[in-house]
């Protein structure tokens, strides 16, 4: 725009006679199409204009439909539109085919950005639109890149035009990582993209990493293909480039397969130690990072020490570590690693691996000395056995460690749940407990009943598939409803509970979905 005197313009604007033509209707379409726009009116060259088409008016009714008018457009034989696009239309389609990287083009209305926002491709790379603010356009990437609807209604209901942009970064890299084969990691400037991202990305989920295909050949060698790799040949790309997300606050990594949906090879349920020491250098330096996730591949006490040596500085309150085959001499790293860990963990999760009751006794005196207040601790689907429950109860006996308990699936027999309902009775800090598909003998339901009559601190236990009759089921659940409202009146007596409105919001749906049909990990 230039500097035209706006004012002396308007007052000769005022001064030329208008013109009033009887109503006709290509005369109106043609003058809504190609009248010059209030921008085009303020340039300088406008200035020494002898005709003012915008002066017209038209007398009379108007009795025909505005050719632009919100209906369907008629198309001709040909499949064409018979109804000319405006002229910003066609501006915003150019700039949309030109584009090549940067931010969104000066001048554009708030119109014409939703506009370039709707038409501008989402599988451009990520260095190109980084610099993008557009919201439509990152509801469009968070739309084609999110593993389920629901996460984008949740994501809208929750935080309302609020940080979309940052989770469709976070997904467009994540998928980045996830499609990529890891030889052209550097040619397509990954690193690069990575350190341009950095400040969008609190939360990266990363559900399948691709290894390498080919072996690193040997002196004199050719370079060759195997089908039954070891682990210590199954290499990845470095994951060390994390290390550039300094602001990132939750990891989840899968090294193997999740989804076994197709005919994978051996090498992509493993990882190798380079692998785990290159990862380790990545986590260094997130500094800021409070959950790790790391599941469905083949850790090995070596590859688990290493592992928790990275993990060792870090400030983390969160360590997920499920199907990934710890078994064998893995008890004692986590062991000594819980009794160096700083006091900010609050949840451990080793569900789904092979820890039985001699790793638990190498895991639980670093559990017993652990300078924090563990939380949760997840032991589903391992083979702990009833040694490895009395194991843990002599650990957490008289410390203020562990309020929820996660046994789900353990082979423990009808002598564990019982030895499990007993530690439910005297660990006072203990108010959750799972025992889902765990035999439970009637003198052991008989037991659980006394003990929640007894102690109503305790504030859930499962017990489905567990051999319980429906007469011992309906009447836990009873107590434990009758224990919920006892605990919340002497809440509210006290004064430390404000009486909430009685006002169903919109996102208990989400919940409920969750609740019904729940993430598989």
């Amino acid at each position: 725009m230039s500097d035209t005197n706006l004012l002396q313009l308007s007052a000769a604007w005022r001064q030329l006679p208008r013109l009033m033509v009887p109503f006709d209707r290509q005369l109106s379409n043609a003058l809504r199409t190609w009248a010059p726009s209030c921008q085009t009116q303020q340039l300088a060259s406008e200035t020494t204009r002898k005709l003012f088409v915008e002066l017209v008016t038209f007398g009379g009714v108007n009795q025909c439909r505005r050719f632009d008018a919100l209906a369907r457009p008629v198309i001709n034989d040909h499949g064409e539109s018979v109804v000319p696009p405006r002229l910003s239309t066609i501006v915003v389609q150019f700039l949309v085919t030109q584009y090549d990287g940067g931010p969104e083009p000066a001048a554009l209305s708030c119109c014409q950005v939703r506009d370039f926002g709707c038409l501008l491709s989402t599988e451009l790379p990520l260095l190109k639109i980084v610099d993008l603010e557009s919201e439509t356009y990152w509801r469009r990437v968070v739309w084609c890149y999110a593993d389920e609807p629901l996460s984008y209604y949740e994501h809208d209901h929750l935080t309302p035009r609020r940080f979309w942009k940052q989770h469709g970064v976070e997904l467009k890299l994540a998928r980045m990582i996830e499609q990529q084969d890891p030889v052209y990691w550097e040619l397509e400037g990954l690193e690069d993209t990575i350190k341009r991202a950095a400040p969008f990305v609190n939360n990266l989920v990363v559900q399948q990493l691709r290894p390498y295909a080919m072996v690193e050949p040997l002196e004199d060698y050719e370079a060759y293909t195997i089908r039954n790799a070891p682990a210590d040949l199954c290499h990845h790309g470095s994951l060390a480039v994390l290390g550039h997300l300094v602001y990132l606050t939750s990891l989840s990594l899968v090294f193997g397969v999740k989804h076994w949906n197709k005919a994978y090879q051996t090498r992509y349920s493993h990882c190798s130690q380079t692998d785990i020491e290159q990862l380790g250098m990545g986590l260094q330096k997130l500094v800021k990072l409070k959950k790790f996730n790391l599941s469905h591949t083949r850790l090995h006490a070596s590859k688990l020490k290493a592992l928790l040596e990275s993990l060792t500085p870090l400030g983390l309150e969160t360590i997920r570590l499920t199907h990934c085959h710890l078994g064998e001499g893995c008890g004692g790293p986590l062991g000594r690693f819980l009794s160096r860990f700083s006091p900010t963990l609050k949840q451990l999760d080793l569900s789904n691996n092979r820890l039985d009751a001699p790793e638990l006794d190498q895991l639980c005196p670093g559990l017993s000395i652990y300078q924090g207040k563990l939380g949760k601790l997840n032991l589903s689907y391992n083979p702990i056995g009833e040694a490895g429950v009395l194991i843990l109860g002599g650990a957490i006996k008289g410390r203020a460690q562990l309020s929820e308990l996660n046994f789900t699936g353990c082979p423990l027999g009808v002598e564990g749940s019982f030895r499990v309902i007993q530690l439910l009775s005297f660990h006072e800090t203990l108010r959750k407990v799972s025992l889902n598909c765990v035999p439970i003998s009637p003198e052991g339901g008989d037991k659980l009943v006394q003990v929640l009559l007894e102690n109503n601190r305790i504030e859930e236990v499962q017990v489905r598939d567990c051999g319980l009759t429906e007469r011992v089921r309906a009447r836990i659940g009873k107590i434990l409803r009758k224990n919920a409202s006892a605990r919340h009146r002497s809440r509210r007596s006290d004064g430390k509970v404000a009486t909430p409105p009685m006002l169903r919001s919109p996102a208990s749906m989400f919940q409920l979905e969750r609740q019904v049909f729940p993430v598989q990990p």
